[in-house]
């Protein structure tokens, strides 16, 4: 006998039927759990390095995944291009002046890329460019605090990132120190083009004319001294003439207080006197000729040592500013031999009095 069920092929069917639905119900579950049918929104960025990123890398914001890298590339500047998507879930987060920052484990436990979103009012255009953290643009963006960065939780990778900047500042520190360690040297080699190469060749073309300088000046203070020596001697001369006649103006001083001498002569009626008168006044004009010349002579000389008398001061203020230049050049010279940068500069110099005095205070006893 025959068993037979009613409706088996409606049984089947209904089977079949339920069974695609769950089929679809669990096809629809695991691609609403995969986000196959979600909207995401794509931008690109750009790494200087590949190394802790690859396709599928997850990109968190305060610990919740809202997108993924997608392709990675690298570009003709040797820097690597990444495109990646943010789901629609967060696409409100990407505004203006977001960054990206990839974080790698001191320690060896991995590494996170982190999403910062920007403090701005404008939504960021699918497609758009956002910044990392590292970039040039992405530093600037953080130092105008256009960013929400949130405190990272870990101490060690909290310190490292500080002694990284400061690392890098010691470097740089160093780097620049060498430059102007270099640049010195060359400088002092003279074969630096800068600022302190043209000090070094001018100091180089100053010590080297300086010592025509110093004959020049040796030869004017030559010049000077003799000059000065020939006036000393017209003055002692005048002055031993000026004694004699002063000698000579004592002993007719004297010659008229005595008694018997010249006056009682003169005045004498057979003197030199009535002698002058009787002839024709030639001889008393003569004389007063004479005296006219004496007195002429002694004007002259005292103007002549008035004058002397006026012009020492200055001969002597010339002599002086000589000496001092000609000891600032012995200086120079002192001070570029020992090399100032290396030696310590140049020697401290005893004052040396001067061999001259001014003629006011000579005597002329």
């Amino acid at each position: 006998m025959k068993f037979k069920i009613k409706f088996a092929d409606q049984i089947v069917g209904l089977f079949i039927l339920v069974a695609v639905v769950f089929f679809a119900v669990i096809v629809v579950l695991i691609g609403a759990n995969q986000r196959w049918f979600a909207k995401d929104y794509r931008f690109v960025t750009s790494f200087q390095s590949a190394t802790g990123v690859a396709p599928g890398t997850p990109i968190l914001m305060k610990g919740f995944t809202i997108g993924k890298i997608d392709e990675l590339k690298l570009n003709a500047d040797n820097a690597v291009d990444a495109k990646f998507h943010i789901y629609d879930t967060y696409y409100d987060k990407a505004k203006e002046y977001s960054i990206l920052e990839l974080t790698i484990s001191p320690i060896g436990l991995g590494s996170q890329l982190l999403f910062h979103p920007g403090k701005g009012e404008a939504a960021l255009s699918e497609g758009d460019f956002i910044p990392t953290a590292d970039s040039l643009e992405g530093k600037t963006i953080i130092e105008q605090e256009l960013v929400e960065i949130p405190p990272k939780d870990d101490t060690i990778t909290r310190l490292l990132a500080n002694v990284n900047p400061l690392l890098e500042n010691v470097n740089k520190t160093v780097i620049t120190i060498n430059r102007t360690l270099t640049e010195v040297n060359r400088a002092l080699a003279g074969q630096s083009t800068g600022p302190l190469g043209n000090i070094v060749n001018d100091a180089s073309a100053a010590a080297a004319a300086l010592p025509g300088t110093m004959g020049n000046v040796d030869a004017i203070v030559a010049d000077v001294q003799v000059r000065v020596a020939g006036l000393l001697d017209q003055v002692s001369s005048l002055l031993v003439e000026f004694e004699a006649i002063s000698g000579n103006l004592v002993a007719t001083t004297d010659s008229i207080r005595d008694p018997t001498g010249l006056v009682p002569k003169l005045l004498d009626a057979g003197g030199s006197i009535k002698t002058f008168l009787n002839d024709g006044n030639a001889l008393y004009t003569k004389v007063m000729s004479i005296i006219g010349e004496v007195e002429k002579s002694v004007k002259s000389l005292q103007g002549i040592v008035t004058g002397l008398n006026g012009e020492m001061p200055k001969i002597a203020a010339v002599l002086n500013e000589t000496r001092t230049a000609i000891q600032q050049a012995q200086d120079v010279l002192e001070g570029v031999r020992n090399n100032p940068l290396i030696r310590g500069g140049v020697t401290e110099r005893v004052e040396q009095q001067s061999l001259y005095r001014a003629m006011r205070e000579g005597s002329f006893e």
